[in-house]
């Protein structure tokens, strides 16, 4: 099997104890949307080694606005990443929760789903997306949420319009990488013109 008819990553946390899988996944075209001109583009980056891998970016942002979220990591040295969706029980907060994250029940396993695999075959869906299209629903155990896999391709990214439902007030939407459970993050979505 070639790089060039399959992606192979091993799903891995970064202590020597963490749970291992390995994917082969074939190359999937991850959905991208082009802002049209003047709209309002926002970046979370991931990042990595020097000072550890992170999400890296803003905490605010406008509903209906632009979110790129750019993989700026050597997948070939740290492995892939996601960002995903999730609801704020979802993500495991202690370092037992992040070893057992890509059990069957918990948090890592169900993104893998989501994505059309249950973490030993192709994943099938890039990005993985719930409710309507863009990044507005949080994900869990028991319900599918947006989510997108960097693959193993360096330089990867996604950019889509932010559709999360902010007629009520603010939105505060929680982001976590499946792969490297211990990355993970917030981003508060404010009304449109607000």
């Amino acid at each position: 099997m070639t790089y060039s008819s399959r992606f192979k990553f091993v799903i891995a946390a970064i202590s020597s104890t963490a749970l291992a899988m390995s994917i082969f996944t074939p190359a999937l075209s991850a959905q991208n949307v082009t802002p049209p001109p003047g709209a309002v583009v926002n970046t979370i980056k991931i990042k990595g080694p020097g000072g550890g891998l992170r999400f890296s970016g803003p905490k605010t942002v406008p509903a209906g606005s632009y979110l790129t979220i750019d993989n700026t990591t050597n997948p070939h040295q740290v492995g892939p990443h996601t960002f995903s969706l999730v609801t704020k029980n979802s993500i495991p907060k202690t370092k037992p929760a992040r070893k057992k994250c890509f059990a069957p029940g918990h948090i890592c396993r169900a993104i893998a789903k989501w994505h059309g695999t249950n973490g030993n075959g192709p994943i099938t869906k890039n990005p993985a997306e719930a409710g309507v299209a863009g990044w507005d629903t949080e994900g869990s155990k028991k319900q599918n949420g947006d989510s997108w896999f960097s693959t193993n391709k360096p330089g990867g990214s996604i950019t889509q319009q932010i559709s999360a439902d902010t007629s009520a007030g603010p939105v505060t939407l929680h982001y976590m990488c499946a792969i490297h459970p211990f990355m993970h993050g917030t981003i508060t979505v404010t009304p449109a013109g607000g």
